[in-house]
């Protein structure tokens, strides 16, 4: 009997631990926090990565002679550079451009002007052969017309009849050297016509071969000022370098910044960049200056957004000038970019674990003693881990950073269980 008593009194207790147990993980969970609302100062920021450039500079081209689409050659490959960061006086070498495609185009010009050419002459001599024929028949149908002349003057001996066809075939004659002369105006004025053709064929032709000569000349390209070279990248933003491809359409091949205004340019996602404006404050930090803080404004948004192989959406380019440039400053330094949207001083601060979103409006749990309530709030702004609320609370209040069970939705409740 002692030993069913002592039995029925461990499953008691071990019931009354196993119902304890699970009270206490039902209705406080482990990850119960609280906090108490405090005033303080919040920025809210766009955070973006940028690059160090000088906010003017001097761009290095592909030579125009190269860019001319006469050329029909759109891209070229780019078969030597010099290294990124050096620095180069004015004539200096920085590039050689792969000029294969103009030796090859400008050698089939060649021998397409070597045909134009024999076609040319042929065309020249066989004109000159008409003309010679025409010109001949002309001075044969003269002298016909003078016998025929000969003869009429002679009728005027013979009988009536005679002297009218007589008469008659010298008229006959006149029409027929009138005809011939017309025609040999004709054929010389298409003959001429004919050689004009060939002579623009093989004008053009020799056209193209002194551009592809000027281009073949402009494939070494050389530095318009003094600077430090930093190379342009392509349309997927890699930087050109040996065995890159340029085309003509993007001809930037590198530019020459002036560090005495330092810029840094930077890409915004779409969904940030209604948040920005111009002269909006930014703090920034260099990677290889860890040690130093700049600050700067915006003075440049663009329009029309851009796709960005680091993006997963379009994003705008945004540039800040620096309130400062420094000496240390190199062009192509990775900055840190804080575009401060928004500043709020002695504000009431809530975590944003604090704050849920129910039918469509926010609210936080205040915990006064053992009791929460649920209370409305606005958040007026808020940063990556707190907001600012102006009214329905006040400093000193508790608030919880997670949702208790009673308040939750009914749907929310099944799913947990």
């Amino acid at each position: 009997m002692i030993k069913k008593k002592k039995l029925l009194t461990l499953i008691s207790a071990i019931a009354v631990i196993g119902i304890a147990v699970f009270v206490f993980f039902e209705i406080k969970p482990a990850n119960e926090k609280l906090h108490k609302i405090r005033k303080g100062n919040l920025e809210v920021v766009v955070n973006c990565k940028g690059e160090v450039r000088g906010e003017k500079f001097t761009e290095i081209n592909l030579p125009e002679v190269i860019c001319d689409e006469e050329l029909r050659i759109f891209q070229f490959k780019i078969a030597d550079v010099v290294l990124e960061g050096k620095a180069v006086k004015k004539g200096d070498y920085i590039a050689k451009l792969d000029d294969s495609q103009i030796v090859t185009n400008m050698r089939n010009n060649m021998q397409e002007k070597e045909k134009e050419d024999a076609d040319l002459r042929n065309v020249v001599l066989d004109s000159t052969v008409t003309l010679s024929q025409r010109r001949e028949a002309i001075n044969n149908a003269r002298l016909d017309l003078e016998y025929l002349k000969i003869d009429l003057e002679q009728s005027k001996y013979e009988s009536e009849a005679y002297q009218r066809k007589t008469r008659m075939n010298y008229q006959k004659a006149e029409m027929e050297i009138e005809k011939i002369r017309r025609n040999y105006l004709l054929e010389r004025n298409r003959l001429k016509l004919q050689v004009s053709r060939y002579q623009e064929r093989v004008a053009r032709y020799q056209d193209k071969i002194e551009k592809y000569q000027a281009a073949l000349a402009a494939t070494t390209i050389t530095s318009p000022e003094d600077g430090i070279v930093m190379f342009a990248k392509d349309w997927a933003g890699k930087t050109y370098g040996k065995d890159s491809q340029i085309n003509i359409w993007r001809p930037a091949i590198a530019t020459l910044p002036d560090m005495s205004v330092a810029v840094s340019e930077v890409f915004v996602r779409e969904i940030d960049i209604s948040k920005i404006e111009l002269d909006d404050s930014v703090r920034i930090t260099i990677d290889a200056l860890p040690e130093r803080l700049f600050w700067g404004k915006v003075i440049k948004i663009a329009n029309i957004g851009e796709d960005h192989k680091d993006f997963d959406m379009k994003v705008f380019r945004v540039v800040v000038r620096f309130d400062q440039s420094d000496k240390e400053m190199k062009p192509g330094m990775n900055a840190n970019n804080d575009i401060i949207i928004a500043s709020y001083q002695g504000k009431l601060l809530v975590p944003l674990k604090g704050i849920f979103t129910k039918n469509g409006k926010q609210l936080v749990y205040l915990k006064n003693g053992s009791k929460v309530t649920e209370q409305p709030i606005e958040v007026i702004a808020e940063n990556e881990q707190f907001g600012v609320v102006e009214e329905a609370v006040k400093e000193g209040d508790v608030v919880l950073l997670y949702q208790p069970d009673e308040f939750r939705p009914e749907a929310t409740k099944v799913a947990s269980r």
